[in-house]
């Protein structure tokens, strides 16, 4: 189960929850509801490396679904994209 404390708890015992915090994650609660999660440092880089691979991933796959479609002859012209992203501003 993930632990809980309220910002005046970590106010008071900050040494205790970061050390509680190999345990797992913290929850800090500010008038009752979830304002933050503490983490370790391992953690938090574990979390940025994860979200960096999925982001290099969702990339790479853009950018093969782009080859493809020049391979596959459906191209533009730069004239037609502007007109595509003028359109797309307009509609916003």
């Amino acid at each position: 189960m993930i632990k809980q404390v309220t910002v005046t708890d970590l106010q008071r015992r900050a040494a205790e929850v970061i050390s509680s915090l190999q345990e797992g994650p913290v929850v800090v609660s500010q008038r009752g509801r979830p304002a933050a999660v503490i983490v370790t440092a391992e953690a938090y880089e574990q979390m940025e490396r994860a979200v960096a691979e999925v982001e290099a991933k969702h990339v790479r796959e853009i950018i093969e679904a782009g080859l493809s479609s020049y391979r596959a002859g459906r191209t533009s012209s730069q004239a037609t994209v502007a007109r595509r992203v003028r359109a797309a501003r307009r509609k916003k």
